[in-house]
């Protein structure tokens, strides 16, 4: 059985055809782009996703005619919070408000007031990201195209109207909306009045990983895929990314250190406790949880600190050199990475980075390590919460363009005292996920664990914690949150 996996990106729409043990066997790219108008608005017309999964389709069709082999199924992951307004006939009355888009900052602040109360149904806290607040936006401030809209459309509820003509969701995107009550898996109708939006136009929620519909006449007619056959709505593009690192069991959290950090932990169930400083969401598994966590600057961190500090440098290496050079701890150099705010656990847009400790003797190369500490040591405060919710992590895959450099890895892993796992050779990424997903859903495998071990490689390369340092980074990490408290006053880890 082969399954085309769709999977819709920020700059970029992909289809992966994988065949029965999850060979990726055919690819096909359409590259699109956010339209940026100033550092508030982000939005994208809606038939640049239309256009170019029949673009997709028809390409893939193409390869199995001309390669005697089927199509059998498609699968759809995406990302998550971007809303587009459409008629009954799914056709988009203004572009897509993307998930970038903050143009409900001052909605947000206003909702905050009741923030508790949303977050214990909710799992999360009011942010600029999560659809809810954009509809309200929308609503306010659109009011006349608000009574024309039928369904209020993720990315992913766009493509499914296309491909079934039905109007469905599934619930890792409804608990991306601050609609969803995350204990029912429905949208609640506290939420939906708090947040001004009538629960008639949003559609219908539907498990993960399931048969979300088959493909129409009218999408056959136009793609040559045959009529009928089903597709799988896999989850958003995150939770599919995890099932690819093998965040399928207790004890397992993946961190993706790229421009930012984002740091996702299996949990078997919502925890009692949950408070703010964590998002529990929807796994891809059903009737599974992740926790979410993220740190908002980490390569663009790096990247600020080349630019400053070895602007005359072609590349790398020199700074990497220096950063090696400068002994654990930094020489006493302490740096806050707040260069953009703070993300979990408390949300903070007013904190600011820092460098502290410094003398007349710190070097260059010890204010980058410093930088990069002050990273890892943010990552191990996101881990100790995590911990609190879901137990210990025995073993964390890593990935993202910081972790290229081996010194960082083996400072996050000192600074955490866990041992971090790196594949050497990364491949599909969050298509694969969404691969699995479906072939748990189709039967092709018996379980998420069947599924991960068809992968192409397991080649993994092991960063062990040194426990000399445990007292050393320990120490630091209380007096980072301890700056952080007295500077910016609230909470640490």
């Amino acid at each position: 059985m082969n399954i085309l996996v769709i999977d819709v990106g920020t700059s970029s729409i992909r289809g992966i055809l994988f065949d029965n043990d999850g060979k990726d066997i055919f690819e096909h790219q359409v590259n699109y782009k956010v339209r940026f108008f100033n550092e508030i608005f982000a939005e994208q017309d809606a038939r640049d996703w239309l256009d170019a999964i029949i673009d997709i389709c028809k390409n893939t069709v193409h390869y199995c005619t001309e390669n005697q082999t089927s199509l059998d199924a498609i699968s759809l992951t995406s990302q998550r919070s971007s809303i587009i307004p459409v008629d009954k006939d799914g056709k988009a009355l203004r572009p897509a408000i993307m998930w970038q888009d903050t143009r409900n900052e001052s909605i947000v602040t206003e909702k905050k007031k009741e923030e508790a109360f949303v977050q214990k149904l909710t799992g999360a806290r009011i942010n600029t990201v999560f659809s809810g607040t954009k509809m309200t936006w929308f609503r306010r401030n659109e009011p006349e195209l608000y009574e024309q809209t039928y369904k209020i459309c993720t990315i992913a509820d766009l493509i499914v109207h296309e491909m079934t003509g039905q109007f469905s969701t599934d619930l890792t995107y409804g608990a991306r909306s601050l609609l969803m009550n995350i204990h029912t898996g429905q949208w609640d109708d506290q939420l939906l009045d708090y947040f001004e939006v009538e629960k008639e136009k949003l559609c219908t929620l539907v498990p993960q990983g399931s048969i979300i519909g088959t493909i129409s006449k009218r999408f056959a007619d136009k793609t040559g895929i045959s009529q009928g056959i089903p597709l799988i709505s896999a989850g958003g593009d995150q939770q599919c990314a995890a099932l690819r690192q093998g965040i399928i069991e207790p004890g397992s959290v993946e961190i993706t250190v790229g421009t930012g950090a984002f740091l996702l932990g299996y949990c078997e169930q919502i925890p009692n406790d949950l408070s703010g400083d964590m998002i529990c969401g929807v796994h891809a598994i059903p009737d599974k949880y992740v926790l979410e966590g993220s740190i908002l600057t980490c390569a663009a961190l790096y990247n600020w600190a080349k630019k400053e500090f070895f602007s005359n440098a072609s590349s790398f290496e020199q700074m990497n050199a220096e950063v090696e050079s400068s002994p654990a701890g930094a020489n006493g150099c302490l740096a806050l990475p707040y260069f953009q705010g703070r993300g979990t656990p408390d949300w903070n847009s007013s904190a600011k980075g820092a460098f502290l400790n410094m003398n007349l003797g710190t070097t260059r190369g010890d204010m980058i390590r410093a930088l990069l500490e002050g990273i890892a040591l943010e990552i191990s405060n996101n881990l100790d919460i995590m911990e609190r919710y879901a137990g210990i992590f025995d073993r964390a895959y890593i990935g993202g363009s910081l972790t290229n450099f081996h010194a960082f890895n083996q400072i996050l892993s000192d600074s955490s005292q866990h041992m971090l796992l790196k594949e050497k050779s990364m491949s599909e990424q969050t298509a694969f996920g969404a691969w699995m997903s479906a072939a748990v859903t189709l039967k092709l495998v018996p379980d998420y664990a069947s599924a991960f071990a068809k992968k192409r490689t397991h080649d993994y390369e092991q960063i062990q914690p040194d426990p000399k340092y445990q007292d050393l980074y320990k120490k630091k990490k209380d007096e980072m949150n301890l700056a952080y408290s007295q500077l910016f006053g609230k909470k640490t880890a």
